[in-house]
């Protein structure tokens, strides 16, 4: 089972729908090895409309691009990835990250609003993944 992703610029993706009790809808999630949990930011959680009251605060904060932010999960979310053998389902917790938009400068705000959602290992360490910018290759192996 192959999960076909793909480079806008340099940059690699996977496009994933997800959906809760609250929410669906597809995100472009950055793959991201550095990141170890797959976490929303601000853009693709005021996209997917998730009500605040949905969100459940997380004990420990998240720090990464951007600084500190809020930090809150949605239990159970289910991630279905397109693969040649039909639909990849993984059922998980979904952290998502809020910056306090409100209280910057419009420009920092608006950066904010540019970062992509990312793809951690808690979801691509259940695959092989193969990176190839040359070739255009970005994919996830079921192992």
């Amino acid at each position: 089972m192959i999960i076909q992703g793909n480079f806008i610029g340099d940059v690699p993706y996977f496009v994933v729908h997800i959906e809760s009790s609250y929410f669906h809808g597809d995100v472009r999630f950055l793959a991201d090895t550095g990141a170890s949990i797959t976490t929303l930011l601000d853009r693709d959680y005021l996209l997917l409309r998730i009500p605040f009251t949905a969100l459940e605060p997380l004990m420990l904060p998240v720090v990464g691009i951007g600084g500190s932010v809020r930090s809150f999960t949605i239990k159970n979310v289910k991630f279905t990835f397109n693969s040649d053998n039909g639909p990849y389902i993984i059922q998980q917790d979904l952290c998502i990250a809020l910056h306090d938009l409100e209280k910057l400068p419009a420009p920092e705000a608006s950066r904010l609003m540019r970062l992509p959602s990312v793809l951690g290992r808690d979801i691509l360490n259940r695959f092989n993944l193969s990176y190839n910018y040359k070739t255009g290759i970005i994919q996830l192996e079921d192992r």
